[in-house]
Formats: structure tokens, C-alpha cells, sequence
């Protein structure tokens, strides 16, 4: 849709050119006119294709910038469940020595007096 405009563009500029041309060569009305419907159309189609291929390139931008977006939120999603499950076995392990400890505590042991 934001490339619509191209095609009219790049017609009437190169229109532009063909008729300041007729005029400065000093061709005929008839063969000016007929030159410039050529142009025009020809310069159309051509527009029409560079329209295209500017919307394909802005896709294909789009479509890669959409995918290096998700690549970095699965990274970052990979990184909080590494750092979720690093948190888990630390409890985890301050568990096991909290256990040990007490366990230890309870041991008879010498008395000290």
C-alpha cells in the first residue's frame, strides 16, 4: 500500500524529461504526443515492477527482523529457565546442608561441659 505512489512517479518524471525534450529538439505536436504515450506507459510498467520489488525487499526486511525478534526472546526465555532451575538447585542444595547439619546436631557427640 505505501508503494502505490511509485508507479505514477517514475511515470510522470520520465513523462517530464519526454516532453522537455520534444520541445528543446522542436519535434512535432503529433510525434511528441506519440512519444510521450509510449514513454508514459512504458515507465509505468516499469514502475509497477519497481514497486514490487521494493514491497518484496520491505517484506522480506520485515519478515527477518520478525524472526531475529523471536530468536532473542527464545534466548531470553532459554536464559530465565537456566537461571530459574540454577536457583532451584541452589535451595535445593541449601537444603541437603541445612539436613546435614542437623542431622549432625542430633548425633550423640562428646559432652562438653
Amino acid at each position: 500500500m505505501k508503494y502505490r505512489y511509485i508507479p505514477a512517479a517514475v511515470m510522470l518524471l520520465a513523462g517530464l524529461v519526454c516532453c522537455i525534450l520534444s520541445v528543446v529538439q522542436r519535434w512535432p505536436v503529433m510525434t511528441s504526443l506519440i512519444a510521450l504515450v509510449i514513454v508514459l506507459l512504458v515507465f509505468y510498467i516499469v514502475g509497477q515492477i519497481a514497486a514490487q520489488i521494493v514491497g518484496k525487499v520491505q517484506a522480506e526486511h520485515q519478515a527477518m527482523i520478525e524472526a531475529e525478534r523471536k530468536r532473542i526472546e527464545e534466548e531470553e526465555r532459554l536464559r530465565q529457565e537456566q537461571l530459574e532451575r540454577e536457583e532451584q538447585e541452589a535451595r535445593e542444595e541449601e537444603k541437603r546442608k541445612r539436613k546435614q547439619f542437623m542431622s549432625e546436631e542430633e548425633q550423640p557427640g562428646e559432652d562438653v561441659v
